[in-house]
């Protein structure tokens, strides 16, 4: 697929994006509640943070974990343990994570130009990055979970042409840091055969490319346990995890919802994205025509492979009570994405038609709007990082043996795998 030259981008889109990404970094802080703002998260403690605060500066950086890479996160980890005070550790992994997702909303807003156009189609585009409402369960917040959010950012990057050569080389080392924290973006090659003649397309996919082939490297030499469930059971719970959350990402009423009607909601939860998909087969450019098969059908592919993948397919479709799970959030941010790009198509056609994608982003808006602060998030209940640090402060103090002490992280669990021990010695720092 060949593009004509793209034009350069106006000055005045330079401090909007720059505005955006400081804008979107606090939309993205101030969604999680306090206790979840000082709460570390999983393998944020046990497995980043232990191996920055146990190894030497940058060993650990390209180490495999589960099968794969994770540079990102162990960057972030790696830089908080060396600037600040170990009590301050949770709290600033959390802030600097929710900085990356700000900056990957800016990165949208300003990628999307090609497929999307309308400067306010783009601004709601790149808000549903922080404000998708399943976004703060789980993944907003944390550097583990991090790596969801390259999928989006990346789908963005590959949609467009670079202006200069600098900036192409710039969104080559986004992309070579996004393969080498995800290897989930090998859902995306397809996209390397699109504009393959394009003004500096090549540097992007170029570092997209060498991360893969890390990640895939990294894979075969320490293969992840696989944990496959059943294929029915993720099929099924598609449209009742991912499409019909959007609508309310709120547990008690997901679980009235797939109660005896739950056929009825699903149906309509899913109607507005299947429309959006098939407006943007029908009159969208040929590029928006491959975005919306990513946006739609692509979300569907996503969660099957992670949930059939991760032993999500084997369980129960529909839980009493409800249970969120990570692997709908950035296929249900696809699905929100197909309303917008579908807007931009109708915005082409004359008549009232056009006017029907401007409802459709206006109802978008007021429905993240309305879940902006979640009910619940996986950390609400903590612990929080500060106060776990502070008693095995005082546990050194007290004791003269100078033990490890152990340091116990969220999720709580019957065992011990979120749990790590660090020395009094550097307690004591």
């Amino acid at each position: 697929m060949r593009r004509p030259r793209p034009r350069f981008v106006p000055r005045s889109e330079f401090g909007i994006t720059a505005a955006l990404a400081v804008l979107a970094s606090a939309a993205a802080w101030f969604r999680l509640p306090p206790t979840t703002q000082q709460t570390v998260w999983a393998e944020d403690g046990t497995i980043f943070l232990n191996d920055a605060i146990s190894g030497a500066p940058a060993s650990h950086l390209f180490a495999g974990y589960a099968g794969y890479l994770q540079l990102l996160p162990r960057l972030i980890a790696d830089g908080v343990i060396r600037t600040v005070d170990i009590a301050d550790a949770g709290i600033m992994i959390n802030l600097a994570s929710c900085a990356v997702v700000g900056l990957g909303a800016s990165l949208v807003y300003w990628c999307a130009r090609d497929v999307i156009a309308a400067r306010p189609l783009r601004l709601v585009l790149c808000s549903i990055t922080v404000l998708a409402p399943l976004a703060p369960i789980e993944l907003l917040g944390n550097a583990a979970n991090l790596h969801w959010f390259f999928i989006w950012n990346t789908l963005w990057i590959l949609l467009y042409q670079p202006r200069t050569r600098i900036g192409a080389w710039m969104l080559a080392i986004v992309t070579l840091i996004g393969a080498m924290s995800e290897i989930q973006l090998l859902v995306l090659m397809p996209l390397l055969l699109v504009n393959v003649r394009g003004h500096n397309v090549w540097p992007p996919r170029i570092g997209l490319a060498v991360g893969l082939v890390a990640q895939i490297i990294t894979t075969l030499l320490s293969p992840r346990v696989a944990h496959a469930g059943g294929l029915g059971g993720a099929l099924r719970a598609y449209v009742g995890q991912v499409a019909l959350p959007n609508f309310a990402a709120n547990r008690q009423t997901m679980t009235a919802a797939l109660g005896e009607q739950a056929l009825v909601w699903e149906v309509l939860a899913i109607v507005p994205f299947v429309l959006s998909v098939l407006v943007c087969l029908r009159w969208g450019t040929a590029l928006q025509r491959v975005a919306a098969l990513y946006l739609v059908p692509g979300s569907f592919v996503i969660w099957v492979v992670d949930s059939y993948l991760n032993g999500y397919g084997g369980s129960p479709i529909h839980h009493a009570p409800f249970v969120f799970i990570r692997y709908a959030v950035i296929p249900s941010m696809l699905l929100l994405a197909s309303i917008v790009l579908a807007a931009q198509v109708l915005a082409s056609r004359r008549g009232p038609i056009a006017w029907i994608g401007t409802a459709a982003v206006a109802a978008l808006v007021v429905l993240m709007v309305v879940q902006y602060i979640p009910t619940e998030t996986n950390r609400s209940n903590g612990p929080t990082w500060a106060n776990a640090i502070g008693a095995a402060r005082k546990s050194c103090e007290s004791s003269a043996s100078g033990m490890n002490q152990l340091v116990v992280t969220a999720p709580r669990t019957k065992t011990a795998l979120w749990t790590f021990p660090i020395s009094c010695e550097r307690l004591a720092k």
